[in-house]
């Protein structure tokens, strides 16, 4: 296999060689729009003279920049982007230089009267939308841009792109590591923002979907710094402080920050479980789970331009866990065959010693001619040590203590090189990632009340991908295939199990047309995903829940296979979305009897037999009127199963419905206003079935001071509590009904100072990303 993968390789790199020795002369140049600033991904054709017969086309790179190869039949180049005159223009030199396009003034004046500029286009593989000079620049951070984003759903402390689950996140083609970077970039700092919905080869076949954020650049040297403190009252009081520190002298920049949080939670939760076995074991719960942490996120890092065609950098992230302490309190009341078995009150507490965490990140990022290298390295060292203590007190048979101690292990390597190359008219990308993740799993309960386990995993990941786009006369087709060879090793004890340890070698292929219907623009797109279990689903290890219930891993698990149809449009103010979706090997929970006791449950993961189809529909409004920016999004999500529970056939297949209306509101002396409702209705995803309805409104007031250097901001959030999840599970044998009632209701206010900015120009991607979220 290693032979095979190494012979992938060496062909793809011929090609490039191949490609870099080819000597077509090139047709280069910059467009920029009014206010000086690069214009990505305008369309720039090559015509012939005098038919203007299409010849070869290309659009422009996030610096506005691009390359043509010439032709001799080409003499008249067109240049079209939405928003924008088209630009018609006879070449006599292959440098173009600088050119500046002037804005469509008949469809300014729309925007004026009618609000009908598109604020979000279709360019590329993305739906872009431009943040710089708009009201969501007022919004605070990129957390609080993101949730005003089309197709973007912010949920709690994450973001998930609608239909297709949590997106990988890139600021400046670096990967954010954790969303406390988001919290640290301004929102008056980000240019754009790109949402990927089919992402290509390059990215991890894992990968359903990607957020690029583009920060405006900053010019000059000297020192720069801003503050930000936040204060958070729920039923408990929270804090998040921040400092970003930059220094920018010539092609030199160093970077810094240091980061507190103090967290505290509440959650409280009515559960009914089920199993139906030989005896009927009924467990009803009334749970007080409550939990306080206290992190510190230091970062440290520089980058080095030594022209502009080449730069390196490097980022350093150590991390410390203060304290993570949790407190909880449960009632059970189990019943067998509609007999009180037992009632008893666990009182439990777990104190987690985190070890000090590294994440160290190293790139170059440069260009030979015309062929762009990017590199990236990785290293991750992380553990940490729980110790937990269970007071069980039962009314009707003994009560005990247990006692359980989890001991975590997680190393990371990884690198990858991505190479682009101009060619035959379009653009040519080829690279290689390769990863290696260690873990170690030490479950132990003194009591041996469980058995104790010591499992250890080692997994290597070896891939290849290409992918190939070139401009058409009626639109732009893009297609690119991923290879990747996984080798995961299981150990227990340190004796390798070689049952449950397994190779695997796919190929996930992609591609997308985009074209234009008059102003419709339009993307076709194809691609096959995967999820992979993550490494705790994987792990042989037992964890106690209480006196009737354990849960396990399974070392058997295979990753889930997800092929998806896509298709978006764009017009005016107007975006759609649809994806119809196909899953196998699904990843669900399960609950059965455990072996030697059927009157007690095992709860794991495991994979779904039959195929899952799946419907996806988005359609949202983003208009401009005057003072007022309002965005409503009305959407739909579909499924066709029917699971089998004790014994009887249950249709799963119920639309879940949303509904989102979020508004901003520019008032004068600087005050923002912000109201925002989300709705979503009831309905069946997989094997859950949402059985309330629940709304969200967040209503937020922003003043800014000494021309936007110092900002306060009010926000209330989730003001009418009404959130809270009643969920139900079906797995064959088991079910659950759980009501939770979480801390969600909150007023925050925040502060901001900001002291000669610059944003850093750290052009890291990072490699490893899908095996770093797995630990």
């Amino acid at each position: 296999m290693k032979k095979k993968y190494c012979r992938l390789i060496e062909l793809l790199f011929t090609i490039f060689v191949w490609a870099a020795t080819s000597h077509a002369q090139t047709i280069s140049g910059k467009l920029i729009d009014e206010n000086n600033q690069p214009l990505s991904y305008a369309n720039v054709v090559l015509l012939s003279l005098p038919d203007s017969t299409f010849i070869t086309g290309v659009v422009t790179d996030e610096n506005g920049i691009f390359q043509l190869q010439e032709n001799e039949k080409g003499k008249l180049i067109r240049i079209s982007t939405i928003g924008y005159v088209t630009l018609y223009k006879k070449y006599t030199e292959k440098q173009l230089g600088i050119i500046q396009l002037t804005p469509d003034t008949q469809l300014l004046s729309e925007v004026v009267i009618q609000g009908t500029l598109p604020k979000t286009q279709l360019k590329g593989d993305a739906m872009v939308t431009n943040i710089q000079n708009s009201v969501l620049a007022k919004a605070g951070s990129a957390n609080d841009v993101l949730g005003k984003i089309p197709g973007i759903i912010r949920k709690e402390d994450t973001f998930e792109v609608f239909g297709k689950g949590t997106p990988l996140i890139y600021i400046n083609g670096r990967l954010v590591r954790d969303n406390s970077e988001l919290e640290q970039l301004n929102s008056d700092d980000i240019k754009h923002i790109e949402v990927v919905q089919n992402p290509g080869a390059r990215y991890d076949a894992t990968v359903k979907a990607v957020i690029r954020i583009q920060t405006v650049r900053r010019q000059g040297d000297g020192f720069g710094f801003n503050l930000r403190a936040s204060y958070y009252q729920s039923e408990n009081t929270d804090w998040y402080d921040q400092l970003n520190l930059n220094y920018r002298h010539n092609n030199l920049d160093l970077f810094a920050s240091l980061t507190y949080q103090k967290a505290t939670y509440f959650q409280k939760a009515d559960m009914i479980q089920t199993l139906n076995s030989k005896s009927l074991l009924e467990i009803k719960q009334k749970a007080d789970w409550n939990g306080t942490h206290r992190s510190l996120y230091p970062t440290l890092g520089f980058n080095y331009q030594f022209n502009e065609n080449h730069s390196m950098g490097m980022r350093y992230r150590p991390y410390k866990q203060l304290m993570f302490k949790t407190d909880d309190e449960v009632y059970s009341v189990a019943m067998i065959n509609g007999e009180v078995d037992d009632q008893i009150r666990t009182f439990s507490n777990a104190e987690t010693d985190s070890d000090p965490n590294h994440q160290l990140n190293a790139y170059y990022n440069g260009n030979i001619g015309k062929l762009n290298i990017d590199f990236n390295a990785d290293l991750l060292h992380k553990g940490s040590t729980e110790e937990t203590t269970y007071d069980e007190q039962s009314q009707l048979s003994d009560s005990r203590m247990i006692h359980t101690f989890n001991r975590v292990k997680n190393r990371l390597g990884a690198a990858k090189l991505v190479l682009s190359y101009p060619l035959l008219g379009g653009n040519l990308s080829v690279g290689s990632e390769y990863t290696y993740t260690y873990r170690k799993d030490d479950y132990l309960n003194e009591e041996d009340y469980i058995p104790s386990t010591y499992s250890k995993i080692e997994e290597t990941k070896a891939t290849a991908f290409t992918e190939y786009s070139h401009p058409l006369p009626f639109g732009s087709l893009s297609a690119g295939v991923r290879y990747e060879h996984v080798t995961f090793d299981y150990y227990e004890e340190e004796i390798y199990q070689d049952d449950q340890s397994r190779k695997y070698n796919n190929w996930y292929p992609n591609a997308s047309f985009s074209t234009q219907f008059g102003p419709v623009q339009t993307q076709l797109s194809y691609t096959v995903k995967t999820v992979r279990p993550f490494y705790n689903q994987l792990g042989n290890a037992v964890t106690y829940v209480d006196r009737y219930s354990i849960s396990t891993g399974n070392p058997t698990l295979k990753p889930e296979l997800n092929h998806d149809l896509s298709l978006t449009a764009a017009w005016k103010f107007f975006q759609f979305t649809m994806s119809y979706q196909l899953q196998k090997d699904a990843i669900l929970h399960q609950g059965i009897s455990q072996e030697n006791n059927d009157e007690a449950i095992l709860l794991y993961y495991t994979n779904y037999q039959e195929k899952i189809p799946s419907l996806q529909v988005l359609l949202t409004a983003a208009p401009k009127i005057q003072w007022w920016s309002p965005r409503i999004s009305v959407g739909m999500q579909k499924q066709w199963l029917t699971l089998e529970y004790a014994g009887v056939d249950i249709p799963m297949d119920k639309p879940i419905p949303y509904f989102y209306f979020n508004n901003s509101l520019e008032l004068p002396k600087d005050f923002l206003i912000s109201l925002d409702f989300n709705w979503t209705g009831k309905g069946v995803m997989q094997i859950y079935s949402t059985e309330k309805v629940r709304y969200q409104i967040d209503l937020s007031i922003r003043k800014s001071f000494l021309k936007d250097k110092l900002s306060i901001e009010l926000k209330g959030v989730n003001l009418t509590d009404s959130m809270n999840d009643n969920i139900r599970m079906y797995s064959q044998d088991y079910s659950i009904h759980q009501i939770n009632e979480r801390d969600n209701r909150e007023f925050v206010l925040t502060l901001r100072y900001k002291f000669n900015t610059s944003k850093s120009k750290y052009k890291g991607t990072g490699a490893g990303a899908e095996s770093k979220s797995r630990m």
